[in-house]
């Protein structure tokens, strides 16, 4: 039986919104302030930092997740945007240079 693969690749704009939404849809916390930066660690084990700057704080203050939570913050940004996604389909992270993609495999 013929396989699927499909990637879907994130800007870094639609990273941080993906990880908003999914925060505040989940109620949890994240810092209060202006992101003014994005970092993404190389695989293995993929982690997303946002730089956050806020108004009584000079200094940037890190904002660390691991690839279970960036993974699905961007799914559920996917079904908030009507963007199909197999639900027993295999899915895994992946760097493109300074995006990154959601890899999604269906057996």
């Amino acid at each position: 039986m013929p396989s699927e693969l499909r990637q879907i690749v994130f800007r870094p704009n639609e990273v941080v919104a993906a990880i908003a939404e999914f925060h505040q849809r989940r109620r949890l916390a994240i810092p209060k302030g202006r992101v003014v930066g994005l970092h993404l660690t190389e695989p293995p084990e993929i982690r997303a930092t946002l730089s956050i700057v806020s108004d009584d704080q000079p200094d940037p203050i890190p904002f660390t997740l691991g690839s279970e939570v960036l993974a699905a913050a961007l799914i559920f940004y996917c079904i908030n945007r009507g963007i199909p996604l197999p639900a027993l389909a295999n899915k895994k992270l992946r760097r493109f240079e300074d995006s990154i993609g959601l890899v999604i495999t269906n057996k």
